[in-house]
């Protein structure tokens, strides 16, 4: 969904049709157009720039009000800042180009609705909330809906949580009076705390890690929302990003204002990596905000909030760093250089013996001549990683959906047909982990990358498979390729992910030798840039071999039996130490590859005929 900043520039253009339709009684003066106020009375006092820099902008010059069109599309229509957002773009045929309907999940995941404990009288949480140092604790509560209840035993505050439609879609049970840990139901979608008390016009938003903190920056006079699953980094606690994401459009600004602790820094990091440059880091004086109020009271703890936001706005470029800032990061290089949570491994032993791992900010290229599986390889590579709780993307310009999918299922269940409740099963095991890009024409280099660094930021995808160079860029165009490389090399380093992707080989005098780098089609900044590069080569001769015997009824030869149906070849691994060869089996019912000899056919989840 396009962002309140995007669009409010691409309405500026517009800005003198749009004050003739809302305010007929205005006049154009001087490149600005005249009303009397936002109400649309008659007089000169308030003007809407239409032209420069400052181009749909106002200002009220009798009350020193000002904002932009969307404010002023709100105030004369009666509508919520969402409405006027969607009757903008429809108004002015403005298209909101996002990449959400490019990025589909095998399979979504089925929330429940959930179900309110039983409610006691108030009798422990007024009390308690007073402790807190809220005022007017009866009307905080019939705002957030929130009561008490002695469901588990002891007395816990019940914290319902509302969608931005207004569905009560999450609940949350704290304790106030024992030692028990916050709880919540099983398959509820994760969604953010207090959107019943955003107001419909509000442009800032500030995002606390409890309810509490939520509830006491509202109460101070700043719009807030909180976190489902406290402070940390990881899918569980950023889940509510993907749910959220399209709401959160409409925010000009989003402070983090989580827990001044580890846990909450770490969360902080994350969403605003995740959310973009609209994000503010806000420095508290105490560990959160409701401790703040406590300390404080309202108006000193008001104005601190003030403070607080004011400094966080004036950050520095995202360019300037001061070395501190990297403390952390080298730590990591001296202490855990062999840390094996840095990355993902391949999944297959012989490359695991070698240490092979594909690490957050690399680019990996993979060769091959055509027909010789890179793909099929991939494709259990990224099930490999899927296992590993690896979040993956693949974009195949070469293969339909239909396609991708059946053959990963093959390889998935190791069966050249899964019956149809694995299948199911299967799907519902991917479905959180693995995303395909689905797009009827090919897309442009930059229309993928926005829609790699969307799935980045709302889904927290981290590995992604382009599936292939040439069908993105045309094989004789090198400054293309270049260029398509350089835009992947930005996305790699600019976010903790992982890039695989596919490249062709020259035409060889045959397909009897393996590929090396310097056999790769194209430009040479492909092999120059990338971080580690893999060759897939078929033995064609052992199958050629095997294939004349069989139809002779006579025996193979032994020294075709031996050697291995297909070859991967590390030819290049800066940040390891292997360059080597391995070598794989491959089933052709099932599509699995396999580095042992007469090895077992893998199933990545079990199956019976229960199941």
């Amino acid at each position: 969904m396009m962002d309140i900043k995007e669009l409010v520039q691409q309405l500026a253009p517009n800005a003198t049709a749009i004050c003739g339709e809302l305010y007929p009684d205005g006049r154009l003066e001087s490149g600005c157009y005249k009303i009397g106020s936002i109400q649309g009375e008659k007089g000169r006092s308030m003007s809407v720039y239409l032209t420069g820099a400052q181009a749909g902008k106002w200002m009220d010059f009798s009350t020193g009000e000002g904002g932009d069109l969307l404010d002023l599309i709100m105030y004369s229509q009666g509508m919520t800042l969402v409405d006027a957002m969607d009757w903008a773009k429809k108004r002015f045929g403005i298209r909101d180009n996002s990449p959400s309907k490019k990025v589909a999940p095998a399979e979504q995941k089925k929330y429940t609705s959930p179900t309110p404990p039983l409610r006691n009288e108030h009798q422990h949480l007024h009390e308690y909330m007073e402790k807190r140092g809220f005022k007017d604790v009866g009307e905080i509560c019939f705002r957030y809906k929130i009561y008490e209840t002695d469901a588990r035993g002891g007395q816990d505050v019940v914290f319902p949580f509302f969608d931005a439609q207004g569905k009560e879609t999450f609940i949350k049970t704290k304790p106030i009076n024992h030692a028990g840990n916050p709880s919540t139901q099983k398959d509820l979608k994760p969604i953010l705390f207090g959107w019943q008390n955003v107001p419909d016009t509000a442009r800032k938003i500030w995002i606390t890690e409890g309810e509490w903190d939520a509830i006491a920056c509202s109460e101070l006079g700043f719009p807030a929302l909180s976190v489902p699953m406290g402070g940390g980094k990881g899918a569980k606690q950023t889940k509510w990003i993907a749910h959220e994401y399209e709401n959160l459009a409409r925010f000009e600004e989003i402070l983090i204002a989580t827990d001044m602790d580890e846990q909450g820094e770490l969360a902080a990091a994350e969403i605003m990596q995740r959310l973009g440059d609209r994000c503010y880091r806000v420095n508290l004086p105490t560990k959160d905000i409701n401790e703040l109020l406590q300390k404080q009271g309202y108006e000193q703890a008001q104005w601190m909030l003030e403070s607080a936001y004011q400094e966080a706005r004036w950050k520095d470029p995202e360019t300037l760093h001061s070395v501190l800032d990297f403390e952390a990061d080298i730590d990591d290089f001296f202490e855990n250089q062999k840390d094996d949570t840095q990355g993902f491994s391949s999944g297959w032993d012989k490359l695991d013996e070698e240490d092979i791992k594909f690490r957050p900010n690399e680019l990996w290229g993979v060769c091959g001549i055509n027909g010789h599986g890179k793909s099929m390889w991939l494709n259990q590579l990224a099930l490999n990683a899927v296992q590993q709780d690896q979040k993956v993307l693949i974009a195949s310009m070469e293969m339909t959906p239909k396609s991708t999918m059946g053959r990963m299922l093959r390889q998935a269940g190791g069966s050249a047909h899964p019956p149809q409740p694995y299948r199911k099963k299967l799907l519902e095991w991917m479905s959180p982990n693995l995303w395909l890009f689905v797009d009827k024409l090919t897309p442009k280099p930059e229309d993928l990358m926005s829609c790699f660094e969307y799935a980045y930021r709302r889904y927290g995808i981290d590995t992604f498979i382009v599936d292939s160079l040439t069908n993105m860029v045309r094989q004789d165009d090198y400054e293309g390729q270049q260029r398509f490389i350089e835009l992947l090399v930005n996305f790699k380093l600019s976010f903790p992910i992982t890039v695989f992707i596919v490249t062709h080989v020259r035409k060889g005098e045959s397909e009897y030798s393996a590929p090396n780098k310097y056999d790769v089609k194209g430009s040479g900044s492909i092999t120059d840039l990338a971080d580690g590069f893999l060759s897939v080569w078929k033995n064609k001769r052992k199958n050629e071999q095997l294939e004349q015997a069989e139809m002779l009824g006579e025996e193979p030869d032994e020294q075709y039996t031996k050697q291995w149906d297909m070859y991967l070849e590390v030819l290049k691994n800066r940040n390891g130490e292997y360059e080597g060869k391995v070598g794989f089996e491959f089933d052709s019912q099932c599509c699995q590859y396999r580095d042992r000899k007469n090895g077992k056919t893998r199933r990545y989840i079990n199956y019976t005929k229960e199941v």
